[in-house]
Parts: C-alpha cells; sequence; structure tokens
C-alpha cells in the first residue's frame, strides 16, 4: 500500500474517533461549562452553533487530509463509482478504520465518564417501551446501517444513469471543423 493509503487509514480513524467525541465536548461545553439547562433556549442556540463550526472544522480536517472522512456513506458512494481496486481499499481497509476508531472514541468515552449510559431505567413491557428503555438491536441495525446503506447504493446507481457522460459523435466532430 502507498503512503497515502496509510495515511487516509489514520485520518480516517482519528476524524471518526475525533466525530463521537465532538457532540460529547460540545454538550460538555453548554451544560456544564456555560451552565446552561438541557432545554434553555440560549443553551440550544449556542449547542446547535458549535454543532455547525465543528462540521466546518470537519470539512476541513478532510481537505487537510486530503480525502479524510468519518461517515462511511461517503466513502462507499465513490467506491462505487470508482475503479475495482478503490472499492476493495474502501470496504477492506477505509471504513473498518472508521468503525474502530468510532468504537474505540466510544469505549474511551466511556472510560473517562463511567457514569454515562447508566441511568435508571424505566420497567415497561417491549410493546410500549421499546425507545424509551433502548433500540432493539434488529431495528437498531435495520435503521442506522443497512437503510442508509441501502439507500447510497440506489442514490449512487440512479445518479450514473440519469448523469451520464454524452457520447462523442465522429460526424458531429468533423462537423464542426468544416
Amino acid at each position: 500500500m502507498a503512503g497515502s493509503g496509510w495515511r487516509l487509514l489514520a485520518a480516517d480513524f482519528m476524524m471518526s474517533l475525533m466525530w463521537v467525541w465532538s457532540s460529547v465536548l460540545n454538550k460538555i461545553l453548554v451544560h456544564i461549562i456555560l451552565g446552561y439547562g438541557a432545554h434553555e433556549l440560549k443553551g440550544e442556540i449556542i449547542r446547535y452553533a458549535v454543532s455547525i463550526l465543528s462540521m466546518f472544522i470537519f470539512a476541513f480536517m478532510a481537505k487537510a487530509t486530503k480525502g479524510g472522512a468519518y461517515n462511511p456513506l461517503t466513502l462507499l458512494s465513490a467506491a462505487i463509482s470508482g475503479d475495482f481496486s478503490n472499492f476493495l481499499f474502501t470496504l477492506g481497509a477505509r471504513i473498518p478504520a472508521q468503525v474502530v476508531g468510532s468504537v474505540y472514541g466510544v469505549r474511551l468515552i466511556l472510560d473517562i465518564f463511567p457514569g454515562i449510559g447508566r441511568g435508571p431505567r424505566l420497567n415497561v413491557d417491549i410493546a410500549k417501551g421499546a425507545l424509551t428503555e433502548e433500540h432493539i438491536t434488529k431495528e437498531h441495525l435495520i435503521v442506522y446501517w443497512l437503510a442508509p446503506l441501502e439507500a447510497t447504493l440506489v442514490a449512487t446507481w440512479v445518479f450514473g444513469i440519469l448523469a451520464r457522460p454524452k457520447k462523442d459523435d465522429p460526424q458531429s466532430k468533423s462537423g464542426k471543423l468544416n
């Protein structure tokens, strides 16, 4: 693998880890450092402004790393449209690097803030409280993994059908020269 491949893998890993941390740091800034409550208007405005700013920062980091990404769907659409070796590199190395970066980001958050996710639980039946208790694994996988992947594939294929480059007609070129 060329040096740029290792650079992209490292960038994908770090950007995914940082993306997971960005929302946690945003909430710490607004709720703990600035002292706003969970639903105060000023706190919400600051939180959304910082979120938008972080999106610009991540876009700058993607440009600075010459292609680093934190979202596997952006890589997948480019991999499907590109050549086969790029497809294999994306599916076999870049997306797993992003997944590992996200997992390490979450593990680091749970190690540093052990109280997160360990609050009180409601004791209701599954039909009434699935969203309150937790996501059921099957629904979580369908909604957050399978559906976005399918949408990316369909969007890429539809774009490929609708936006094909026009083929040059040799007769029209010879007519333009005369």
